[in-house]
């Protein structure tokens, strides 16, 4: 018997509560809509951080940050992915990536027989990424959607293993979707055109993806995971040029609008469901190698959801971590622990917290850091601690001025730390 082929695409910057499937009403995804209702819709996917190639690295490996040493744009892969799992046991694989920081000198082409990569013609834009001694040029934009079905055609009849991560939904995106006349300038403006990129990406990938499994006749026997490396703080409708790009649309924190991600999984033996447990993004991995019957030696993070998508199993509650320690790039290097009441958030460069109530605070707005009874005491001190350990081994220099260090004391002496 024919093995599965599995095709999983990270949709970059897409946030689910964009999307029709989730109930989403001002556009519909056909294309995405169509997989889950064939599939397993997550209500609740938490991914490892605000920043591309971290949270790649995690989706990849089923492992977090501190396992997979890919902590900011300089670092490249240094654990197992899934590509490697797949190619020892016969799969023949094939990468596409949008963005150049998850390239192979990068590492993320392990595995891979055929991986299709930014190049200086092909891309949109660039940007520097600069470190203590040394600058990154990324690449911004890579179109491989055509390669993408070229290959799959190509290898229909074997056991195949696709990665594509799609960026066109990213913010700049949308100047070269305007200048090539491939988007409508004046419809669903809003949010430097979001919901147009994201309708845009589905007729483009999704929806000529499942004619062609069907066409091949594969698209019963193709585990097909659809899920986004980060969300997206969409701010203002209309942002004045002076903030547009530069405070939104951006993906820089640990609240809900950028961790929070879509996750759909169609495979035969699952059917159609929806899920209200919150899971990971590092769960992913390990439920597919459960799916796959695949003995894999790798100790993951993540754990597999199959007991509780096929027996109904109660899983235990699943506490997520994120990062995002590049300080470069936003408020400061910043760390979540999450579960589904609660979430702390820790900015390592100016030392302060923030502490929510998920179920009564949904959209983030009431730190209740210094409010809390002792019982929430309690698990604060148990997420400090959990933050502590993902640290391990970890350094961070931070440059500050006095003011900024008579605030941060501020905050430790609140806090009980100092007097």
């Amino acid at each position: 018997m024919k093995k599965e082929n599995v095709i999983l695409l990270t949709l970059d910057a897409v946030r689910p509560d964009r999307l029709s499937c989730y109930g989403y009403n001002k556009i519909e995804t056909k294309g995405i809509d169509e997989i889950a209702k064939e599939g397993v819709l997550f209500k609740t996917c938490i991914c490892s951080s605000c920043l591309t190639p971290v949270s790649h690295a995690s989706i990849l490996s089923g492992k977090n940050p501190n396992k997979t040493k890919v902590r900011d744009p300089f670092n490249s892969v240094q654990t197992v992915i899934i590509s490697e799992i797949l190619k020892d046991q016969g799969y023949k694989t094939a990468g596409f990536v949008g963005i150049d920081l998850i390239d192979s000198k990068h590492k993320f082409n392990k595995g891979f027989d055929y991986f299709d990569e930014p190049k200086e013609e092909g891309s949109f834009h660039t940007m520097w990424f600069k470190g203590k001694e040394q600058k990154l040029k990324v690449r911004l934009g890579n179109w491989w959607i055509d390669k993408m079905f070229h290959w799959l055609k190509e290898n229909a009849s074997d056991t195949f293993f696709i990665w594509g991560h799609y960026f066109h939904v990213h913010f700049l995106a949308e100047k070269s979707l305007l200048y090539s006349g491939k988007i409508d300038p004046d419809k669903l403006i809003d949010h430097a055109y979001y919901d147009t990129k994201i309708k845009y990406m589905d007729e483009q990938l999704l929806q000529p993806l499942i004619k062609i499994l069907k066409e091949f006749n594969i698209w019963d026997n193709t585990t097909i995971i659809i899920t986004s490396d980060h969300g997206e703080t969409l701010g203002t409708k209309q942002p004045n040029w002076k903030t547009f790009y530069f405070d939104y649309p951006q993906h820089k924190s640990m609240y809900e609008s950028d961790l929070r991600v879509p996750l759909i999984i169609k495979n035969e033996k699952l059917g159609k469901k929806i899920i209200d447990h919150p899971v990971r993004a590092i769960d992913i991995v390990p439920t597919l190698v459960d799916l796959l019957n695949i003995p894999a030696s790798e100790k993951f993070d993540g754990e597999s959801l199959v007991p509780l998508l096929l027996q109904g199993e109660k899983v235990d509650t699943l506490t997520a971590y994120a990062e995002d320690l590049y300080k470069e790039r936003g408020p400061g290097a910043i760390q979540a622990v999450r579960i589904p009441k609660y979430k702390l958030i820790r900015n390592l460069t100016t030392g302060e917290e923030e502490f929510y109530n998920l179920e009564k605070d949904k959209s983030e707005k009431n730190n209740i850091l210094n409010m809390s009874d002792p019982k929430t005491k309690k698990i604060i001190k148990e997420f400090r601690k959990i933050l502590d350990r993902y640290l391990e081994g970890y350094t961070t220099s931070v440059t500050i001025g006095e003011e900024e260090k008579e605030k941060i004391k501020r905050v430790l002496r609140d806090l009980g730390y100092i007097t």
